[in-house]
């Protein structure tokens, strides 16, 4: 989908609750016009409304999920900005620019693997709920650096999810990319899954690897820092197959076979 044929909204946004999810956060907030707009994949750009400057720029955050005229992100409170957003108190107004960038391409057919590290699994759960909207049969891979971030995987309702932690404290110890070779085996005869990612770079590169080696489609959304979110400032650049590409407006979603991978 091409993001440059959707207007984006700013708009100041009451935060309706604010939940622990292990060692996130979701927070949901009113915000009609992006709700009605968002795809899966989609991202917005969100700080704290209000007089203070501080921090200055707003965070890139995924859609992670609406519901109705609710919209949710999953908040990784790592840094100044992500630790004043995981702290918006119900009532609290958000100053929110979206949604923005590329989506995930849905109109293929057959089986679907997602695959999430971290923080990725916060934009593939409506996509996954989109997909299996679809009528396709959705596997999900989520991996985990330990037990406390897998409470994540609640948020998967209704797809097949396998959980991985690199500690070995909750599911299969491993990355989440370590069972994708078998699932895209398959059976003959049956239709090979289309691939979905998003998390750290180093698992979206593994990612490439291995639907390049087993000739399958991936597609990947991929993180970035960012300061305005719209093409403008070109900090969010990744070297693409044939040229510089900016995450803001020609991604975050891509196909992997379109970047350049080290």
């Amino acid at each position: 989908m091409d993001a440059g044929l959707i207007p984006a909204s700013l708009c100041e946004c009451p935060v309706v609750e604010n939940r622990q999810v292990g060692a996130y956060r979701q927070v949901s907030f009113v915000a009609p016009e992006i709700a009605a707009l968002a795809q899966p994949g989609q991202f917005m750009m969100v700080r704290l409304a209000g007089e203070s400057l501080d921090p200055l720029l707003p965070r890139p955050m995924g859609v992670h999920d609406v519901d109705s005229d609710l919209v949710k992100m999953l908040v990784d409170p790592v840094g100044k900005g992500t630790v004043a957003l995981a702290g918006a108190a119900v009532g609290d107004r958000l100053s929110v620019l979206g949604p923005l960038g590329n989506g995930f391409d849905l109109e293929g057919g057959g089986p679907a693997v997602l695959v999430a590290g971290g923080m990725g699994a916060a934009p593939l759960t409506m996509l996954a709920g989109a997909l299996l909207t679809r009528g396709r049969e959705v596997s999900c891979l989520l991996g985990f650096r330990t037990r406390s971030q897998t409470l994540a995987a609640e948020l998967f309702q209704e797809a097949d999810i396998e959980v991985l932690t690199e500690d070995g404290s909750a599911g299969r110890q491993g990355l989440a990319c370590d069972p994708l070779p078998g699932l895209l085996d398959g059976q003959p005869g049956r239709t090979k899954p289309e691939i979905f990612a998003c998390g750290p770079a180093a698992m979206l590169a593994e990612v490439a690897r291995i639907a390049r080696q087993q000739g399958v489609r991936a597609q990947v959304s991929v993180a970035a820092h960012m300061a305005c979110g719209i093409g403008s400032c070109q900090g969010c650049v990744v070297k693409g197959s044939a040229s510089y590409l900016k995450v803001c407006t020609e991604g975050p979603v891509f196909d992997a076979k379109d970047l350049e991978w080290k």
